[in-house]
């Protein structure tokens, strides 16, 4: 029976996985619950995870990642889910704090700001997430990535034309959030993006996801300035 729930939410996975759930058209809505969505969450809270693991928390920026294989940690978990946003991330944090966190990565927003959302709005849902995180463990180290922007030459996605400047807005209020809050804002974007602030060219394969040589210079970033041995 085990095996077949693990066919079928695989099997699952694979059919919606093509699908844009990053930035798609604009629609003002409180929303992040979907097929997809619902089908990784499931799997997330199935999955079996080593003690005090590091949690990568995002869309599906952070879940295109292989995490634990580029930065070589047994510990890893991913936790990102295409299409998500901050509401969805708040959502199930609860189920992430449970595993006992020694470390958690966020990346968020690019989701809220292409469905229309503030970035005031935005930084209070990261408000959030920051205060649960620090009311359940004071020992988990907190860092907060930036947004990526994106390069609109190549953008595939309508709804984050034009959202650079409104990136660059979220990214400050982010930092000033980290600030205030006593943990780490990590300015990743700048580390994948060109001397104007656009996302280079040849990291991203439709203007806003990674490709391969993206995540291995975000992972070798990590590996020197977070996750030193």
């Amino acid at each position: 029976m085990k095996r077949v729930f693990i066919f079928t939410i695989l099997t699952l996975i694979l059919a919606f996985a093509g699908s844009p759930r990053l930035a798609g058209q604009p629609q003002k809505q409180y929303n992040f619950r979907g097929t997809y969505y619902d089908i990784r969450r499931a799997a997330h809270e199935s999955e079996t995870v080593p003690a005090k693991p590091v949690v990568f928390l995002g869309n599906s920026i952070t879940e295109q990642g292989w995490w634990k294989i580029i930065l070589r940690n047994d510990r890893v978990v991913n936790r990102g889910i295409g299409g998500d946003n901050t509401f969805g991330m708040i959502d199930r944090l609860d189920n992430i704090l449970k595993l006992d966190p020694s470390v958690i990565f966020i990346m968020a927003g690019i989701n809220d700001l292409a469905n229309g959302w503030s970035e005031d709005t935005i930084a209070h849902n990261m408000a959030v997430m920051i205060d649960k995180i620090q009311a359940s463990s004071k020992d988990c180290r907190i860092f907060i990535q930036s947004v990526l922007p994106v390069n609109e030459a190549k953008l595939a996605f309508p709804g984050a034309k034009g959202k650079n400047p409104a990136v660059a807005s979220l990214n400050a209020k982010y930092q000033k959030l980290c600030n205030e809050k006593g943990v780490t804002f990590l300015e990743i974007g700048k580390l994948l993006s060109d001397s104007e602030g656009i996302l280079k060219a040849q990291l991203s394969r439709d203007g806003l996801h990674l490709e391969p040589e993206g995540y291995l210079i975000w992972a070798d970033y990590l590996l020197k300035n977070v996750l030193k041995k």
